[in-house]
């Protein structure tokens, strides 16, 4: 895929542009992602984020849909921006057997023997059982607190009642598959173990190509830790006479500067499938974040990257009025380096600048738009008393807030620092008003990253 006109012409014309000092340096990224969607409906919706057992959208098309619900994801490539990328390397794929189509043991003598498969088998998959009684008890309790707040003439509204209800169905659900995905298991190994013949039955015998599963093994790691992150896979497979895009996902934890192993099992494939054009998309928050295997991937500037995708929101929006929003794809460290949102659930009022920088940041709206109305002014008298110099980027020639300013960004002096720091290392889409930007006021929270 190629870039969509208007963004080619940006980016040619941001590469011409005069560029930042050569020593600074291009820990950003833009580069050709891809945007997951699932059928409702008759309709394609947008994928916001993968869970384990729940895919999320918006909360106008139902909030989050069941897995097991989907038979197939859409995807759409599209341009996109994130910080330093992630490190993927040894990247290999091969094919391999499931434990019921290996006649040859061929698989299972990789693992050294049966005995150890199956250790790892059980040992997973009873943790994943744990886990899912633990989240059921956690929902249970949720359900019993609330009943008796209720009971002791605290009033619970709809909302509280409906979110403690909808965590005990998942929970249940997930208890459910767990402990089905439990049994299957000790039922197939007790099969094999009680098999007297199939040592015997193996001998001689050829798997002759009848691979059903995939393996991807690598190394990963990223200069600026992630909390959470899972990979989408991606591949062209070709299932008998039938060739289709293969589409799956898996949770890999956290990713740090220490690069580690990841090993990814992918069964289900028809016995003799191939495979090939592997690509692997990694995500934090449902937000994809640049590998090295990226396509198209260009490194960028803090403020070449602002001055990109300013100038391709204005080439997106030509003559609309739009708000101004955060790039969460260029979230800051500290919200990459958390896996909950606890801590920076505190809202602000910021005032964006026309090109997307942040003004100032404050408790209250009246307090930031008097700010605002004050910046306006200087801006006037600045701008009548200092011509645009010619090498001003697009950006600055229509900053309002002086680069110079020796103004803190903190207005409040009581929002926690950590905010204040999350805050002050975001990058934003200005608002737009019949396609030029403006400077404006907005509320920002940073918990909504991970939602």
């Amino acid at each position: 895929m190629t870039f969509f006109p208007h963004l080619r012409i940006v980016f040619a014309g941001l590469l011409g542009a005069a560029l930042l000092p050569a020593e600074e340096e291009k820990n950003y990224r833009v580069f050709v992602g891809v945007d997951l969607l699932v059928d409702k409906d008759d309709a394609k919706i947008p994928v916001e984020n993968l869970r384990k057992h729940d895919i999320i959208v918006s909360p106008a098309n139902g909030s989050s849909i069941r897995m097991k619900d989907v038979s197939s994801f859409g995807w759409a490539r599209t341009l996109k921006a994130s910080r330093s990328p992630i490190i993927i390397a040894d990247f290999k794929e091969s094919r391999a057997f499931s434990l019921s189509n290996d006649t040859a043991m061929q698989y299972l003598q990789t693992q050294n023997n049966m005995a150890v498969y199956q250790q790892e088998r059980t040992a997973y998959i009873e943790a994943e059982a744990g886990q899912a009684r633990r989240m059921q008890s956690a929902a249970i309790q949720t359900q019993s607190n609330l009943e008796r707040a209720e009971r002791n003439g605290m009033i619970i509204d709809g909302r509280s009642r409906q979110a403690a209800q909808e965590f005990l169905d998942n929970t249940t659900a997930d208890l459910e598959e767990a402990n089905l995905a439990m049994e299957d298991h000790f039922f197939e190994a007790d099969s094999l173990v009680g098999d007297s013949t199939f040592v015997d039955k193996a001998t001689g015998t050829s798997n002759q190509g009848g691979e059903d599963v995939l393996e991807l093994k690598f190394e990963i790691s990223s200069l600026v830790p992630i909390a959470d992150a899972y990979i989408v896979v991606m591949g062209v497979v070709t299932q008998k006479e039938d060739e289709g895009i293969t589409i799956f996902h898996q949770n890999i934890g956290a990713i740090g500067p220490e690069p580690r192993t990841v090993k990814i099992r992918k069964l289900g494939f028809e016995p003799g499938f191939t495979i090939k054009d592997v690509n692997l998309h990694v995500y934090t928050n449902g937000k994809e974040i640049a590998t090295n295997r990226s396509e198209k991937n260009y490194a960028l500037t803090r403020d070449e990257a602002r001055e990109f995708l300013l100038l391709s929101h204005i080439a997106s929006h030509p003559r609309e009025s739009v708000d101004a929003q955060p790039v969460w794809t260029l979230a800051p460290p500290a919200l990459l380096a958390n896996k909950s949102g606890e801590s920076f659930n505190y809202p602000v009022v910021v005032n964006i600048d026309a090109d997307g920088s942040i003004i100032s940041i404050h408790e209250t709206e009246g307090e930031a738009r008097t700010f605002l109305e004050q910046i306006h002014d200087e801006a006037d008298i600045r701008t009548k008393s200092t011509p645009t110099k010619q090498n001003d980027s697009f950006a600055q020639s229509i900053r309002l807030s002086s680069e110079d300013s020796a103004v803190s960004l903190d207005q409040t002096g009581q929002v926690p620092p950590a905010v204040i720091a999350a805050v002050s290392d975001m990058i934003f889409l200005p608002a737009l008003e019949l396609g030029t930007p403006i400077a404006v006021t907005t509320q920002v929270n940073l918990a909504d990253f991970y939602r």
